[in-house]
């Protein structure tokens, strides 16, 4: 009987994506392994941090790295370590800000539920834009001697409104203003673990319970050495504001790992291996009498480089329904309540799990 059973908590096959609610990602067994063996023994969390850190670092061709508690908790980390510099005496008063920079600019396009986060340091959030644009000149002239960082949420590169990346680093690096990316779900491709960077911006965000495939609750900072080197000096176990999003010994240990497998593995094996999974609920559903169409999108829900399969319903019955009789059958998929579609994401799926979904669906689709 598995822990699940034993407790009465009822397991869902996910052919959503790799949200929270759901638990994010499944881990391989060496990633397991690796938080098992970690927690056998003690350690000096610094040290692990500057250690494993360094290699995550050369791993992604970034300059130093960091790892958190997730993606939330590194936008509270990058927050702090903005406002506070190098002052010991400013971090340690946070979320007071008096006497210090405490502005962080977000477009408004890209606000949404996690900017939170930055709320939670103390810091300020100025809006600059609109939902139609952004001007160079807003960001330009909202720059002050009270701001301490421009966040750029990444997803918004798929939508309009916001100024590009590259804008953006250009203006602020003219006035010394560090730029953060939260690119927490901006995986595959693997390049984004370095483009950003590259790009110029001083601190990039990737959560580890998504397609890194690390523990749920872990992520990581890459970025400049300057800041990285603050995030070690403030960030937990230190005492201060940070303190509430510790990083255990086990989510750094199975986060390295993870981030070795994803670094080691054929990019192009792994498309093909989603591309399977998609076919075969594709060849099962196909003909059923609610889906009137059927479409393969070549990206994920923020532009990510992986397929998903998209079924349109019948005018008749609302998408909606189907994702319900689905979750009856202890299912996950997702929809899109406009276009009246369901959708398949292959990211979480065995190719066993794939055929129990395509009946399920094929049953559902049919009446049944």
């Amino acid at each position: 009987m598995s822990f699940y059973e034993r407790n009465g908590i009822i397991p869902y096959i996910n052919a959503h994506d790799t949200y929270t609610v759901y638990g994010g990602s499944r881990m391989a067994d060496n990633t397991l392994q690796a938080m098992r063996e970690a927690a056998e023994s003690f350690v000096d969390i610094r040290q692990m941090q500057v250690v494993l850190g360094e290699k995550a670092a050369r791993m992604t061709h970034n300059e130093a790295a960091f790892f958190t508690n997730g993606a939330a908790g590194a936008l509270l980390l990058c927050a702090c370590v903005c406002m506070a510099e190098d002052s010991e005496y400013l971090y340690r008063r946070l979320p007071e800000t008096p006497g210090q920079k405490k502005e962080i600019i977000l477009m408004r396009p890209q606000r949404n539920a996690y900017d939170t986060a930055v709320r939670v340091s103390g810091a300020q959030i100025i809006e600059i834009g609109d939902a139609d644009e952004t001007l160079e000149s807003e960001l330009e002239g909202r720059i002050s001697e009270q701001t301490a960082a421009v966040f750029y949420f990444a997803s918004s590169l798929y939508r309009r409104g916001s100024l590009s990346l590259e804008q953006t680093i250009e203006i602020a690096g003219k006035h010394g203003v560090p730029v953060v990316v939260d690119a927490a779900a901006q995986l595959p491709p693997r390049e984004n673990l370095w483009r950003f960077t590259e790009a110029g911006a001083d601190m990039v965000i990737f959560s580890g319970g998504k397609t890194l495939c690390g523990p749920q609750d872990s992520g990581i900072i890459v970025g400049k050495k300057k800041w990285i080197d603050r995030c070690i000096r403030f960030g937990a176990p230190e005492h201060g504001v940070c303190r509430v999003s510790k990083t255990s010994r086990e989510a750094m240990a199975g986060l390295y790992t993870a981030l070795e497998n994803y670094m080691a593995a054929d990019e192009r094996e792994e498309d093909e291996k989603r591309r399977k999974i998609i076919a075969l609920i594709e060849g099962r559903i196909c003909g059923c009498s609610d889906i009137m169409d059927m479409e393969i999108v070549e990206r994920g829900p923020v532009g990510q480089t992986y397929s998903r399969l998209f079924c349109y319903i019948r005018k008749e019955k609302r998408a909606e329904e189907i994702v319900r009789k689905m979750r009856e059958r202890r299912i996950y998929i997702g929809y899109e309540e406009e276009k009246n579609a369901i959708y398949i994401s292959p990211l979480n799926l065995t190719e066993e799990e794939a055929l129990v979904v395509a009946e399920a669906l094929a049953d559902i689709s049919d009446g049944n």
